[in-house]
């Protein structure tokens, strides 16, 4: 009997010697790595094609490279009548990889450019800020300078307004004081001339008096009854100056105040006024006073009362 026919056929194949399938399988990986090498290295020309991809979260998530399909190997008894496989197709991955490289890209290119845009915003704002803030500076400033100007040419107006006024005052009073020194000097001059009139008309009778040869109680019309009696001026002025109050002076000065007062036919005084100034005011006014105080003069001995009397007061007297 025949050796095949010695063996079963379900019984196990016979072992054969491990040396040959492992240089079998030694030289199939040497292929694999061979192919996936020259898969990887000969494309050097990029074919990526550009894809819009919606990313929900912000870091992509890598797709698992596809699973490498194991090509299962047929050992035969005689490993030199089969015929030699084919080397397994390289899988690809570096298309995968290139898309979420892009993607990552795009997703930093977005994030860079809405940073920008909130950069810029935020400049745009700092600038609208800086702008207005300088608008309404330069308004506050042009509103002050506005305002003090308006204030420099109210203050120049009313000082012109009050200059004017007072140009216009002293040009009114200097007319006004020239018109009452005129009328003071015309006054002046006709109450002179009148006293002058006064003063000839006494002295004449005066005059008249120190030759009339009649008694001191004569009733005639002779000239004794033209003018007041001899004492009658000494009368007056013992009427007059103890009402005088004024310091003591000493004998070297003796200033001399000519008065001129009006009479009422009673002897009551109606007015008085120097006609000639002692050159002492102080004393000037003393007598003038004592006069008001006096208020009524006696009567002449022959029982009138000028009209009017011009009497000197002096101190020593």
């Amino acid at each position: 009997m025949t050796h095949a026919v010695l063996v079963h056929e379900f019984a196990p194949p016979a072992r054969h010697s491990d040396r040959r399938s492992f240089i079998f399988s030694a030289g199939v990986h040497l292929l694999l790595v061979a192919a996936l090498t020259w898969g990887v290295s000969w494309s050097t020309k990029d074919n990526s094609v550009a894809v819009e991809a919606e990313l929900w979260q912000s870091t992509p998530v890598l797709a698992a490279p596809k699973a490498i399909e194991q090509i299962p190997i047929a050992i035969k008894e005689d490993a030199s009548k089969q015929p030699t496989p084919a080397p397994a197709k390289p899988v690809d991955s570096s298309q995968a990889i290139k898309e979420a490289q892009l993607a990552t890209a795009r997703l930093k290119k977005l994030e860079e450019e809405k940073l920008e845009q909130d950069r810029q915003a935020r400049i745009l704002l700092e600038n609208e800020r800086l702008k207005k803030e300088k608008l309404l500076k330069e308004k506050a400033e042009k509103d002050k300078a506005e305002k003090e100007k308006a204030e420099k040419e109210k203050i120049a107006k009313d000082k012109l307004e009050k200059e004017k006024l007072e140009k216009d005052k002293k040009a009114k009073e200097k007319v006004d004081q020239q018109k009452t020194d005129k009328d003071a000097a015309r006054a002046k001059d006709l109450e002179n001339k009148k006293l002058e009139g006064l003063r000839q008309e006494q002295l004449k009778r005066m005059a008249g008096m120190a030759g009339a040869n009649g008694s001191a109680d004569s009733s005639g019309t002779a000239l004794r009854s033209g003018g007041p009696s001899v004492g009658y001026a000494g009368r007056i002025r013992g009427r007059v100056k103890p009402n005088i109050i004024y310091p003591d002076i000493s004998s070297s000065e003796n200033p001399s105040a000519e008065v001129s007062v009006r009479l009422s036919p009673d002897g009551t005084i109606l007015g008085r006024h120097l006609t000639k100034p002692s050159g002492n005011a102080s004393w000037d006014a003393a007598v003038l006073k004592a006069i008001d105080k006096t208020e009524k003069f006696p009567k002449d001995i022959d029982g009138t009362v000028p009209s009017e009397i011009i009497i000197t007061f002096k101190p020593n007297e």
